[in-house]
Parts: structure tokens; sequence; C-alpha cells
């Protein structure tokens, strides 16, 4: 088909025969030249359909390198908009439990108070009748304590659940002292379980959460710590209170222990409800999160980090005292006194 192309000069070669111009020798190798030259025009126009076709390939190439980036972001938006649809599924699933939960616990905390009331009441009854019982007055006198104590982590703890910032007046605690309450209370548990207390107090100011605040958040990390260690060898807990150096820093508590440590898998989660390490999720893993809440109705902080030679750390920062008892942190900001 190439030669059949170069049919356009055989016209021209027609005349020069029929003329007869020139000798057989320079007609032989018009021919040839001929022969050479005719297929030329259909050579010049294939390299030029294939420039354009080069050219209409490449432009088909960027397109469908342009089509698929498009893809690609269509791919990862449609990816961040079903994270943050299921994002917004679990905050809103999480909220209509909070407040179930909320609406439960102040039923509940109704309904408890008033036996811990009559409880509380008998049992300084008790204390006034048997007063010369010098060994049973020191029970009842622990439980009093307890009982009160019970009601009033049981107000605080509803006040958490509702994320509520306490706007009460009420003593500056001594961090030492719910440190020492808290202990007494788990001594018998650990020493039961094997685990050893590692107890380093420093000499810290006085600070602006409720003494059963810190009780109660203490106890906690105390418990899981105590949870955490079961079965374990050579169990320990340290419980420090660093030494207090600069004015106005935060007071500084750690918690710590040689157990596993916390997931990965639930780091970024640890402060929150209903997360916990537990198979099959059988608990709540409502305790860190109501420590958290705790402390932050206070203006305090707790943080995970890892223990270094293995296990977890909890630290617990709480504000120093700058107010009285009559002018309390909470009224600067923002609460009422009278």
């Amino acid at each position: 088909m190439l030669w059949v192309s170069g049919a356009w000069i055989l016209p021209f070669l027609g005349i020069v025969f029929w003329l007869h111009l020139g000798s057989t020798f320079a007609k032989a190798l018009l021919l040839i030249f001929a022969v050479l030259v005719a297929p030329l025009p259909a050579l010049l126009y294939a390299h030029m359909q294939r420039g354009r076709l080069l050219a209409c390939a490449a432009n088909a190439e960027e397109e469908a390198a342009q089509l698929k980036l498009q893809l690609e972001t269509v791919r990862y938006r449609t990816s961040r908009l079903r994270e943050e649809l299921q994002a917004a599924d679990r905050q809103a699933r999480l909220s209509h439990q909070l407040t179930l939960l909320g609406q439960f616990t102040a039923g509940f905390m109704h309904e408890f108070n008033n036996p811990l009331a009559i409880v509380a009441g008998r049992i300084e009854v008790l204390l006034d009748e048997r007063k010369e019982d010098a060994a049973l007055c020191a029970d009842l006198e622990q439980m009093l304590k307890e009982s009160r104590y019970m009601g009033k982590i049981a107000s605080t703890l509803l006040q958490a659940l509702r994320r509520e910032r306490g706007g009460e007046i009420f003593d500056t605690s001594i961090p030492r002292k719910a440190l020492e309450e808290a202990l007494q209370a788990f001594r018998p548990s650990a020493e039961s379980q094997g685990v050893r207390l590692m107890v380093e107090i420093a000499e810290a100011p006085r600070v602006d959460v409720p003494e059963h605040v810190i009780g109660e958040v203490v106890r906690g990390l105390l418990n899981n710590a105590l949870r955490a260690l079961e079965g374990r060898d050579d169990a320990a807990i340290w419980i420090r209170l660093e030494p207090y150096r600069t004015a106005g820093a935060k007071v500084v508590l750690k918690i710590e222990d040689n157990g596993p440590g916390v997931p990965a898998s639930i780091l970024e989660h640890l402060f929150e409800p209903f997360i916990s390490s537990g198979a099959g999720r059988e608990r709540l893993g409502l305790g860190l999160f109501l420590a958290a809440s705790l402390l932050d109705m206070y203006d305090g902080r707790i943080r995970y980090e890892p223990r270094n030679g293995g296990g977890a750390s909890f630290v617990i920062e709480l504000p120093p005292a700058r107010f009285t008892r009559g002018q309390p942190y909470h009224w600067f900001a923002g609460g009422a006194t009278e």
C-alpha cells in the first residue's frame, strides 16, 4: 500500500518516456529516483499522523492522571466525611448515654443519701451512748467518717457527671492528709495481695481542691493499680507527692505501678467515658473519666504517661491555694459567695 500511494509520480514518468528525453542510462537513473521518491509523501503524512497520535496520547495520559488525582481526592473526602459522621454518631450516642446516666445518678443519689444520712445519724447516737467503750468508739468514728465521705463524694460525682463546676465554699485541703487517708483505706488490700506500697511524700502547700475529691481520685487510681497487678510477682505501687519549689506552680502527685501499663489502642480515649481495657468491655470504664471530671471542676488535671521500666504512671496536678475560705478560687472564677 505504501508503494501504491506513490502512483502520483507515474504520469511524470510517462511523459518523460513518451518524449524520449535523454539516454537509456539517464532514463534508468530517473526511474530509480522516481521509485525512491514515490512513497515520500506517504511517509511524511504518516510521520505527521504519528506526531498527532503521540500528542493525543500524551493529552489522554495527562487527563487520566488528573482524573485519577480527582478520584483520590473524592475518596479521601468521602473517607473523612465517613469518619466525621461516625464520630458525630458516637458523640451523639455518648451524649445520650451520659444524659441517661446523669438522670439515673440523680435519682440514685437521692435514694442513696436518705439511708446514708440515717446511718450517719445512728452512728452519732451510738458514739454518744457507747462513749465508754474506746475500741468501739474508734470503729464507730471511722464508720462515721466514711459515711460522711460517701455523702460528699456522692454529691460531687453528680456534679462531675453533669459537667458542672463546683460553686460551693470549701476549705483548702492538705494533699498529704488526703494521701495518707487513702493509703490507710487501701493498705490492707495491698498487703493481702502482696503489693508493696512505696510512699514518698514531700512538703507541699494547701490546694484549692476539696479533700474528698483528692481522696476519691487517689482511691480510684490505687484501685485500678491493684487490679492491674493481680497475680504479678514483685508488684509495687509508688505514691509520690513531689517537692514544691516554684510559687504558683501546680502541686504534682504521681501514682505509678509496675503492671502491664495502658494498651496503646485506648490511649487517645483513656479519659473518655465507657472506655475500658477489660476483655469484652465488661467494665463501664467510668473511673478515669470521673477522676478527670472531678479535677476539672477545680482547675486540676490528670494525665497518663508510660513509666520508665514498664508500667503506668498517672500524674495529678492540683492548683495551690490562693484564697481564703471566705473568698475561694471559684469566687474568682465566677462563682458566688455569701
